[in-house]
């Protein structure tokens, strides 16, 4: 699977909500092993927006961090490609039966769409 960091972060929310439902054993194991690896892209892209803000920041007298003004455009491009670099998580797109008991928003499925493909049918292997 190829997907960008940006899929990756925007799913995070969907994500921890389907991981939070009650699961046959089967798709919450498959779920369970592909956040894992979804969690260092995650933690990959953590650490480097931190490097970013401490790029084209400061600390003020009360502690705060604050951007510098006049390199806010260089770090909303760095963010921006930051967002957009493709990875290629060793994660497999889980499939989840249409008939589990859980609760999902349209903005989730469509968030979760690189990650979770929902089937009619019962998964048999």
């Amino acid at each position: 699977m190829k997907v960008t960091l940006r899929q990756i972060v925007l799913a995070i929310p969907a994500l921890a909500k389907l991981t939070a439902c009650n699961l046959n054993l089967r798709s919450a194991y498959k779920l369970k092993k592909s956040v894992e690896e979804l969690q260092k892209e995650a933690d990959f892209f953590s650490e480097e927006r931190r490097k970013v803000i401490q790029k084209y920041s400061h600390t003020d007298k009360e502690g705060a961090v604050v951007l510098d003004t006049a390199k806010e455009e260089k770090a909303v491009a760095a963010m921006e490609e930051l967002l957009d670099m493709e990875v290629t998580p060793n994660a497999a797109v889980v499939e989840i039966p249409i008939t589990e008991d859980i609760t999902l928003s349209v903005n989730d499925i469509e968030l979760l769409a690189p990650f979770v493909k929902f089937t009619d049918t019962e998964e048999t292997s």
